[in-house]
């Protein structure tokens, strides 16, 4: 049973760290582009074109932390709530 805790729990810190290297990522990938946008329209005064990059991985972001601070939490009670009914039917046969 310990063993099976601390499996889980390895993979729940698995998916925050690959969650904070994306973030990471994000953010330098992100400012190199807005930097190069940045200096080759004359100090920012072109279209924002970094956005769109910026917008659509930050869509993808999200949705990562919604799925390892969120999601993740919800499929693990809907999980315990199963077992416990399992449980519960296989004590009453």
């Amino acid at each position: 049973m310990e063993q099976h805790i601390h499996r889980k729990a390895e993979e729940r810190v698995e998916r925050r760290i690959g969650f904070f290297m994306h973030l990471a990522t994000y953010l330098i990938v992100n400012l190199g582009i807005f930097l190069t946008w940045y200096f080759l329209s004359d100090r920012g005064k072109g279209f924002p074109w970094f956005l769109v990059p910026l917008g659509g991985w930050g869509v993808g972001i999200v949705v990562h932390l919604l799925s390892v601070f969120v999601f993740d939490r919800v499929r693990e009670r809907m999980i315990d709530r199963e077992v416990h009914r399992i449980r519960k039917r296989q004590n009453d046969s």
